[in-house]
């Protein structure tokens, strides 16, 4: 599997503030927008190959193959991965009945309760059995991952600084994290409705024990910035 930007970025999925995500074939791409806003856009694009690369040969986490990241003809990031086909993002599973032959065979094209409850149940399992044990024993001697601390987004929310430091530690104490593990984030067979893969790498890397955090949507995330006493303990662990 080879792609490379003068291939083509295929056809456009979505596009958020800072980055475009694109299909070419067998081929994931995200990709940087001119003008880019936000924090530490450039800095994502360069984590992520690496947490990929290091998941991929560390552990036995599912994650989408690495085919090719730097910068393109227009000097914009990119992050190319195979596209793994048969599959939703976890937020989107339950948007139709999955198995409508077991739930509802008259309303298979509407949001399902049981399917939602089947992704569920298979995602906290995937995350608290197969990741968050995994992702334990991978340690550092330094927070970050090659040499770029992407700090969670609830602390950014409440600390502007453009750079943090790297904080370095006689023993491997740091350990792998995803600032990120939430069910979209997680992509699920759209039969079996079993996690086929962990994806969006691109806040990853050793950071003290206590940041890695485990939540099932998008509503319980964001208890995580209305947290002050847990966004205060998270800057003071990253360094503040």
């Amino acid at each position: 599997m080879a792609w490379q930007p003068s291939d083509g970025y295929g056809e456009l999925i979505f596009q958020s503030e800072d980055k475009s995500y694109h299909r070419a074939g067998a081929i994931f791409i995200k990709r940087e927008l001119p003008n880019a806003v936000g924090p530490f856009v450039k800095e994502r694009f360069k984590v992520e190959p690496i947490a990929l690369d290091l998941l991929a040969s560390a552990t036995a986490i599912p994650v989408p193959k690495l085919v090719a990241y730097g910068q393109d003809f227009e000097g914009l990031h990119y992050v190319a991965t195979e596209y793994i086909f048969g599959s939703i993002r976890g937020d989107m599973a339950a948007t139709e009945c999955r198995m409508p032959r077991l739930h509802r065979p008259l309303q298979a094209d509407t949001f399902c309760r049981a399917c939602a409850d089947t992704v569920h149940a298979n995602a906290d399992k995937f995350v608290r059995e197969v990741v968050l044990p995994q992702l334990a024993t991978l340690r550092s001697r330094s927070t970050g991952l090659g040499g770029v601390v992407v700090p969670p987004r609830w602390v950014l929310e409440h600390d502007k600084r453009e750079s943090w430091p790297v904080l370095t530690s006689d023993d491997e104490e740091y350990v792998f994290t995803h600032h990120d593990l939430v069910l979209h984030n997680l992509l699920i067979h759209t039969q079996t409705l079993k996690v086929l893969a962990l994806v969006d790498m691109e806040e990853c890397g050793y950071f003290p024990r206590g940041l890695q955090q485990w939540r099932y949507d998008r509503p319980g995330q964001f208890e995580l910035y209305a947290n002050a006493n847990l966004v205060q303990e998270h800057i003071r662990l990253l360094g503040g």
